[in-house]
């Protein structure tokens, strides 16, 4: 693998079913889940109240793939000799390890295992009913009033800036960072908040015994800083407030199809945990030993193994990010797995003037999806230094961590919308939905116009019971709230796409003056209470 700290980490990587996927690496599926000694409908044994949960607010079922393995398959391959490195509930396969033909073909002579994918006989479902009443956090009472620092461009190019002013800044929404090092993430100034206020869950290192904050690479803790660093003045990621997970799935000293697996063991591990959001800037294609590469035809969401199983991230309620590689300016020059995934957000990289940059990975997929679906800043993004200042560095990778975060404070506003409509709502934002194409996908998105485009009720806002006289107005309106208590309320006007255009003070209730600077056209007028947050639409004359 080569790691280029400041350039961004893309890893290639791809898996042929039931043969071998690297030097003395078999894959192996098995080809029921029966006597396993879980049910669906009582997933509680295998599935957190969180996954349940996450599950439930969307409409989605527990199925067979949710279902762990049958543990007495594992026994029995473990009493042959087999060294199993990875397991797959997903998938219902395992990684063997320090193997070879002879062992392999022993392995598949069990009634139980294949060399064919395996695939549910029956689509038992079970739907999960809510364990709570609410989902994500509250937005802010007070607005952040954040100096972004070097993390200013990236933010605002989006119009994020517009959610975190609305108190939205990813809190109470969970992600998962599966990346390659998070070296010094402990001791530096950015995860500091983070830290100290129990939002840096766990980590997990899927590879090696290594601590994950003294891994020798430290390109997880760059990326982790583009979304979870909160350093006022210097350098504020894209959700500040969420809570993460650290998990390490590559191996900095080689590259094998066996990351892959790592990867969906991960991916599976923090589904059950719960996680809301997935971010990985790795993609696959290219591998010690000619034999395991991958070809462009492969990059079709459905024959990598991470592929696929990135592709099921969102009929289990997550959100996968994903940078799209870099690779524009090689031979290779597409997209790489597993940002050829169905139902993710395979995210493209451009400047501070949304321009394309040249490293950053082209589509389609190979079955002519749009690819990438986004793009987001990825040349020059800032980033939280390795030796504790700043620094900036260029790569999708940084590109889709940015993404990542700003999906989860748009999420953290619609709890109830699935992942899936989550995603159309970011593609449609972007800046060419109306022509989308092979190098900016559906553009750069605009999160403001996202928030405002939703038509669910964002968290915390209280429906049709302002009242505002006359509308449209001129020069003056009156506006009376539901509590109908004396008091003086911040309040704020939008235009339609999402820019605030005036911010201050009101009595109410009364009478106030339209700002002179309002020109004719319609507004989204805001007024925060102590009790909620109040909007309406008001034309001005």
């Amino acid at each position: 693998m080569k790691l280029s700290l400041i350039t961004g980490l893309l890893c290639w990587v791809t898996l042929t079913s039931g043969q071998q996927i690297a030097d003395s690496v078999f894959w192996v599926y098995f080809t029921d889940k029966n006597d396993n000694g879980y049910r669906i409908d009582e997933p509680a044994d295998f599935l957190s109240e969180r996954s349940l949960n996450r599950r439930a607010w969307q409409g989605l079922a527990v199925d067979r793939r949710d279902l762990p393995v049958t543990q007495a398959y594992l026994a029995e391959l473990r009493g042959m000799g087999v060294d199993i490195k990875h397991v797959s509930r997903w998938l219902n396969g395992i990684a063997m390890v320090n193997a070879d033909s002879q062992l392999f073909s022993q392995v598949i002579a069990k009634p139980f295992t294949d060399t064919v994918a395996w695939e549910p006989v029956t689509d038992d479902l079970y739907f999960p009913a809510r364990t709570s009443s609410s989902r994500f956090e509250p937005p802010l009472a007070t607005p952040p009033g954040y100096a972004y620092g070097v993390a200013e461009e990236q933010v605002e190019m989006m119009k994020l800036d517009v959610l975190h002013e609305l108190g939205y800044t990813g809190s109470g929404v969970w992600i998962a960072v599966l990346d390659a090092g998070f070296r010094d993430v402990d001791s530096l100034p950015s995860f500091e908040p983070m830290i100290r206020g129990g939002r840096l869950l766990g980590t997990r290192n899927f590879v090696n015994d290594i601590p994950l904050f003294r891994t020798p690479e430290n390109h997880g803790m760059y990326v982790l800083s583009t979304m979870g660093g909160e350093w006022d003045g210097y350098m504020v990621g894209t959700a500040p407030h969420a809570s993460y997970i650290l998990c390490l799935t590559e191996n900095p000293d080689q590259e094998t199809r066996l990351e892959e697996i790592a990867w969906i063991e991960a991916a599976e591990f923090v589904d059950s945990l719960g996680f809301d959001v997935i971010n990985t800037s790795l993609g696959y294609s290219d591998f010690d030993g000619d034999a395991y590469d991958y070809t462009y035809r492969d990059m079709d969401g459905r024959t990598t193994f991470i592929s696929r199983a990135a592709s099921l991230a969102a009929s289990r309620g997550m959100l996968a990010s994903n940078s799209a590689g870099n690779e524009g300016n090689d031979p290779w020059y597409y997209l790489t797995a597993p940002s050829d995934a169905t139902d993710i957000l395979s995210v493209g990289a451009v400047d501070s003037t949304n321009v394309i940059g040249n490293f950053s990975s082209r589509g389609p997929s190979f079955d002519a999806r749009i690819k990438p679906d986004v793009v987001a800043m990825g040349v020059a993004s800032g980033l939280q230094g390795s030796q504790g200042g700043l620094s900036r560095g260029s790569g999708t990778s940084f590109a889709s961590p940015i993404m990542a975060g700003s999906v989860a404070c748009l999420w953290q506003a619609y709890p109830e919308i699935p992942a899936k409509e989550l995603i159309h709502w970011v593609r449609q934002s972007g800046h060419k939905n109306k022509n989308p194409d092979s190098t900016y996908g559906f553009g750069l998105p605009d999160f403001a116009r996202a928030y405002w485009s939703i038509t669910n009720v964002p968290a915390r806002f209280r429906p049709g019971h302002m009242e505002i006289y006359p509308n449209p107005a001129a020069d003056h309106l009156m506006i009376k709230l539901p509590e109908d208590r004396a008091g003086l309320y911040s309040l704020r006007f939008y235009d339609l796409s999402g820019r605030m255009v005036y911010s201050g003070q009101v009595a109410l209730p009364g009478e106030m003056d339209l700002p002179d600077h309002l020109q004719s056209g319609i507004y989204i007028l805001e007024i925060n209470s102590d009790r909620g947050i109040y909007r309406t639409r008001l034309i001005k004359e």
